[in-house]
């Protein structure tokens, strides 16, 4: 065997692996050292490979050997501390992230904290007020050969929405007439996810923790808030969206937002599924986000409506709601809820006075969805003190 490595040309010890490039004469365990997961082999000249064979001549050496013979040295004590590294980790192969070289362009700042993604809606919006005629409310047989005609709600749906309609008239869960037109043109069925049970009074799961409001307090709820074709409306808790396509009947700027990204992207696609048929859902802009801190940049709104419980007014709504604009929104503890009509003025002075009601007069509680924060927790207010 020869004394010189065959692959970088420096020497060999017997039994022992070459110090700078890894590599084993023999068939032993340690060959893995000379496979393709040691160092590279440093790359020597001949010229570099003919002192260390001389190196082991007499002290006499001209200046130029001395020289050569020195450069060999240093490579070989790296070499050395080379393997050394090696033998102290695994032959197995390492997942090293190598950064990438410095840009010579300078990097621009860093840029701000992501926005919620907003769900765009679909071009060109659309006009109610275009319409030239609305479904009749003077009896059953006529308003439901008027909807068959212009729309694809089934009969048997039709009939059942006529009942409810009915009884919130008697109930005076309805007071507006174009609030009623509003629920009778909107399709409940489509945004329950059991259709079967659309037009119960009844609260029901719609999945992820969350659920559609019964169709009296959704209708008692809008008929306390009164939006007008040309107001902006918020709503905070988008859910089944039901809601917001009822409000969409009533207004050409409907805001709502939803935490629960699953949740507002399923309905988002119900939205857009039906706007081909329902042109007014073209005018419900979506965003996921947590609806405590509003929609600012969309500021001020005519109306808010919330659609989950919390145990204060959000300072942020408020500050949001356009001077004289009306907040809808359910106000108590977890056991039950106080259903509040609020009403902003704003004095010449600036001084903010609200007028509050009670929408059910002091007869009803209600037990809403908690109003939840992106971190999962409910929101309450600092000190257990309300703001004002």
């Amino acid at each position: 065997m020869s004394n010189s490595c065959p692959k970088c040309g420096f020497d060999l010890e017997a039994g022992k692996p070459c110090r700078v490039c890894g590599f084993f004469p023999t068939a032993a365990p340690r060959q893995a050292l000379g496979s393709a997961h040691a160092p590279a082999a440093v790359p020597v000249s001949a010229a570099a490979r003919a002192p260390a064979a001389s190196s082991r001549r007499p002290a006499s050496r001209g200046p130029l050997v001395v020289l050569l013979s020195a450069a060999v040295g240093l490579l070989a004590v790296l070499g050395v501390f080379i393997m050394g590294d090696m033998r102290g980790k695994s032959s197995a192969p390492e997942a090293v992230s190598v950064p990438p070289a410095p840009s010579p362009v300078a990097q621009p700042a860093p840029s701000a904290a992501p926005t919620a993604p907003v769900l765009d809606v679909s071009e060109p919006p659309f006009d109610i007020t275009t319409r030239e005629e609305d479904p009749p409310t003077s009896d059953r047989t006529s308003y439901v050969a008027w909807m068959r005609a212009r729309t694809d709600q089934k009969e048997k749906f039709l009939l059942q929405k006529w009942e409810l309609a009915q009884s919130m008239l008697r109930m005076r869960s309805v007071t507006h007439p174009r609030i009623l037109t509003a629920i009778l043109r909107a399709p409940r069925e489509y945004f329950c996810r059991d259709a079967r049970r659309a037009y119960e009074d009844a609260v029901l799961p719609i999945g992820y923790g969350q659920t559609i409001s019964g169709p009296h307090m959704v209708a008692r709820m809008t008929d306390y808030l009164d939006p007008q074709p040309g107001q902006k409306v918020l709503e905070i808790g988008t859910g089944s969206g039901y809601q917001s396509a009822v409000l969409s009947e009533l207004s050409n700027n409907v805001y709502t937002i939803e935490i629960v990204e699953p949740l507002a992207r399923e309905t988002d696609a119900i939205y857009r599924a039906r706007e081909a048929r329902y042109p007014e859902y073209r005018n419900i802009h979506r965003k996921v986000d947590d609806g405590y801190f509003g929609w600012p940049q969309e500021a001020p709104f005519d109306r808010i409506i919330v659609t989950c419980g919390i145990d204060h007014v959000p300072p942020e709504l408020l500050r949001e709601l356009a001077p004289e604009g009306i907040m809808v929104i359910p106000v108590g503890p977890p056991s039950g809820q106080t259903i509040l009509r609020i009403v902003k003025h704003v004095g010449p002075d600036g001084v903010v006075s609200l007028d509050r009601e009670d929408i059910f007069q002091g007869k009803k509680r209600q037990i809403f969805v908690p109003f939840t924060s992106k971190q999962g927790g409910i929101h309450v207010i600092e000190d257990k003190k309300e703001v004002k």
